[in-house]
């Protein structure tokens, strides 16, 4: 498992790094640019992760990105689970 900090939030399922790698939540399935339920899927995301540090452990790579479940320290609900029940 590894640290990262978030600096930027690419859609509903998909986040950037302080050092600039890609990471997708595995097993969300968020609305891409321009479907219905976009804004709100990124917003939510946001909300929940934006500038927060996360625990995240690779599960896979994906158009290179690291497919990972991502948990804010502290915190048992991972924020696969909590985005899977917002989208």
């Amino acid at each position: 498992m590894t640290r990262v900090k978030v600096k930027k939030i690419i859609d509903g399922d998909t986040f950037e790094d302080t050092r600039h790698r890609f990471f997708r939540l595995a097993e969300v399935d968020a609305p891409e640019k321009k479907e219905r339920g976009y804004n709100k899927a990124k917003e939510a995301l946001q909300n929940m992760i934006g500038g927060e540090e996360l625990i995240v452990k690779e599960l896979a790579q994906s158009y290179g990105r690291k497919v990972v479940e991502a948990r804010i320290p502290g915190e048992k609900t991972t924020v696969n689970t909590k985005m899977k029940r917002k989208v």
